[in-house]
């Protein structure tokens, strides 16, 4: 197993030990981020791939949502993955990490240490983010995880606009897998061989992988915060890529900031 799947499993909680542009599906289209959750500037300087990023601003505040029932969740406080679910019979509850299915509409909030952060889920067409003072080993993230089945040998693809501020490492992933006890991943990966973090204005990211293997069960998809910060994300979006000459790659594919090619 490479090194970026094993931080993987570390850092995304997917059950081991762990957008889309305005406009436009790509991070080719240069479209503006959305105006007045963070500051916006025009970036004059692409960064693609796995290069350093370029600092241009700095993100607000994330403070959570009035009247959120998943804050009132109580979630233990030792150093263990968990994560925030719709409870069997009606309202929400924390557990263990595990692989569970929630679907295309819901968020499931995840991490080691959660209770450092804030989230806030989006609402309309308004940013989510979370934010906090955790230590190095800590961790906050959103996540969603959906059955692979309809997916299946199809090329996926994740984009999303990100503002990063006083931020300590941002991560984003996309995987396929039956993420059982042997760590196996099918399909994917995540983005923390890149140093996304500090202070950083809306930027585009995207990650392709695929075809998804036969054998996955499901698709996971979402960001990390390790340490303290705030991150704000806007437009997160997974769809199955048609343009004939993406679908028929077959490498995982990431670039943040402008791919003008």
């Amino acid at each position: 197993m490479t090194h970026a799947r094993r931080r993987l499993l570390a850092l995304t909680a997917v059950g081991l030990s762990a957008a889309g542009m305005p406009g436009q599906p790509s991070p080719s289209a240069a479209q503006a981020g959305p105006a007045g959750d963070a500051e916006v500037s025009a970036p004059d300087i692409v960064v693609t791939g796995y290069g350093d990023i370029v600092v241009y601003g700095r993100a607000r505040r994330c403070r959570p949502a009035r009247c959120d029932p998943l804050d009132s969740v109580c979630v233990p406080g030792w150093l263990d993955n968990m994560m925030i679910v719709p409870a069997d019979r009606g309202g929400f509850v924390a557990k263990r990490i595990n692989e569970q299915i929630t679907g295309p509409e819901f968020w499931q909030r995840v991490g080691v240490g959660m209770g450092a952060y804030r989230f806030r889920a989006p609402s309309g067409d308004k940013p989510m983010c979370i934010g906090g003072r955790g230590g190095p080993d800590s961790f906050g993230g959103f996540r969603r995880i959906v059955d692979a089945t309809p997916y299946r040998g199809r090329r996926m693809r994740f984009t999303a606009w990100v503002a990063t501020g006083d931020a300590g490492q941002v991560s984003f992933w996309l995987a396929a897998g039956p993420l059982l006890e042997g760590g196996q991943v099918l399909n994917g990966g995540n983005t923390n061989s890149v140093r996304l973090g500090g202070d950083h204005d809306w930027t585009p990211i995207l990650f392709e992988t695929g075809p998804i293997d036969e054998h996955a069960r499901h698709i996971s998809y979402g960001f990390n915060l390790q340490g303290s910060g705030e991150v704000w994300v806007y437009n997160p979006k997974l769809e199955v890529v048609t343009d004939p000459t993406d679908s028929a790659r077959t490498d995982d594919r990431i670039v943040i900031g402008y791919d003008r090619g």
